[in-house]
């Protein structure tokens, strides 16, 4: 959690001008869950069956029982909108990076070109871009 969801919660609410909290990330309340019994945290098809049974009457049905929904952030379209200029600018310098040695200049630019022809998902130029250490 503390390298991924609470660091894109952080970022994106404060990208936003939003004050988030993270009320259930507390080490005691943490000890005090993991000592209850374990039936107690399982219970049919209830997820989370303690914090609803503690919201309960406040929960609508449709919201406890709605399928579980992801988030995932728009890495996709930030690199080929928002950061292109900056990538863009960046691939022919990957060779010159800490890790520059172990890059072809020709694959850095074709796996690019792959990425902007929807050949390859955005995590293949965002971990040259992250190890080139160049952007």
């Amino acid at each position: 959690m503390l390298n991924t969801l609470l660091r894109d919660s952080d970022v994106m609410s404060m990208a936003h001008g939003l004050e988030l909290r993270m009320p259930l990330i507390d080490h005691q309340l943490a000890d005090k869950l993991l000592a209850l019994p374990g039936a107690w945290k399982l219970y049919r098809n209830v997820p989370k069956p303690l914090l609803v049974g503690a919201l309960k009457g406040t929960l609508p049905n449709e919201i406890v029982h709605r399928k579980k929904q992801g988030f995932t952030l728009p890495f996709e379209r930030w690199l080929r909108e928002n950061l292109r200029a900056e990538i863009e600018a960046a691939v022919p310098k990957i060779g010159r990076g800490p890790l520059g040695s172990l890059f072809n200049y020709d694959s850095v630019v074709q796996v690019w070109d792959d990425f902007l022809n929807q050949r390859a998902s955005w995590p293949h130029i965002w971990s040259l871009i992250c190890a080139g250490a160049v952007v």
